[in-house]
């Protein structure tokens, strides 16, 4: 029997207009496999309008082992794919969609982070709606760019899953765009021995006037909360709060997008609302705290149950935010 792929006759996503309700698209390629997460399927742009990168297999019926995990197996592959802009192009947009068992998805050209996601399905900006103050933003992107995605699997279930992704990148009309835009990516070091519970605390210094578009934390199982601070002047501003390792909730910072409200006494995931500007002398601070309630030393390593790691990942314009921070350890009172 041969595998089910989307209708050739599918007519391609369309970018929501001024007054639709913003939503996450799901269920559109009407894929009815034995395999989890058909629904994270979606439609590829118009040809003039974006492109759709796939990992996955050609087969349902019959998926390539490359594309198969079994029960308790975990790794971390890197996947090869080149772009599907056939002239040099601008783009902000992003739709990425993955199927269970995906813990992250991290696209780079060589050069720089293009992209990713930690959810199996996330916007950027949420539902494409991009906000009047983001009218001028995009990320430029070579014709045909070599892209490498790194993808971490875990299988904690009793059947074989199977790892694929879609990601819709979106063009951003060339004459659009006067701030280039940058992906935010900051880690700290672990080095967390058995029985310890610690913050784990990153400081990044802001050297250029600008704005955080995004925000939201990668993590492992022994994360127990991820926070980030705008620090200005002395005053440290709570802008985003996250307690679910795996679903990370991800803050957009912008004049249509109301975050959940922030709420540390009930440890509730959370963000700050509105235009989230950044200037020369701020200080863009993270956290991570974390038990290891294992018998191993947490050393970074891409492994969900048995390692962590503290990342902040998001996008900034007009302002790089550096990838090494100042990085202090300090104990949890008990």
């Amino acid at each position: 029997m041969p595998a089910p792929q989307m209708p050739a006759a599918m007519p391609p996503a369309q970018m929501p207009g001024a007054n639709e309700p913003v939503k996450l698209a799901m269920d559109e390629c009407g894929l009815k496999t034995k395999w989890k997460g058909d629904e994270y399927c979606i439609k590829p742009p118009p040809a003039d309008k974006g492109f759709q990168m796939h990992i996955g297999p050609t087969n349902y019926d019959n998926p390539e082992p490359l594309y198969l995990l079994q029960p308790g197996d975990e790794v971390t592959e890197n996947f090869d794919a080149t772009s599907g802009n056939d002239k040099d192009v601008y783009y902000y947009w992003r739709q990425y969609r993955m199927r269970p068992g995906s813990h992250h998805l991290i696209v780079n050209d060589g050069l720089r982070r293009i992209g990713g996601s930690s959810n199996m399905a996330k916007d950027n900006p949420e539902g494409g709606k991009i906000a009047p103050e983001n009218q001028g933003v995009g990320m430029p992107l070579a014709a045909h760019t070599a892209i490498s995605n790194s993808l971490h699997y875990f299988n904690f279930t009793e059947k074989p899953v199977i790892k694929e992704v879609w990601v819709n990148f979106w063009y951003r009309d060339k004459a659009d765009v006067k701030t280039p835009t940058n992906e935010v990516f900051s880690m700290l070091g672990m080095g967390i021995d058995p029985g310890q519970h610690v913050n784990k605390h990153g400081s990044c210094d802001v050297t250029e006037a600008g704005r955080l578009l995004t925000v939201y934390g990668h993590v492992h199982a022994h994360d127990q909360r991820f926070s980030v601070w705008r620090t200005r002047g002395g005053n440290k501003q709570l802008v985003h709060e996250s307690y679910d390792w795996e679903h990370p909730n991800v803050s957009e910072f912008s004049s249509t997008v109301t975050n959940p409200t922030l709420d540390p006494m009930g440890k509730k995931d959370g963000g700050f609302s509105g235009v989230l500007d950044l200037m020369p002398g701020d200080k863009l601070e993270f956290e991570c705290q974390i038990l290891n309630d294992t018998n191993t030393t947490f050393v970074g390593q891409n492994e969900a149950n048995n390692d962590e790691m503290c990342i902040m990942i998001g996008d900034s314009v007009q302002t790089t935010i550096p990838i090494i921070c100042t990085d202090t350890t300090v104990p949890v009172a008990n």
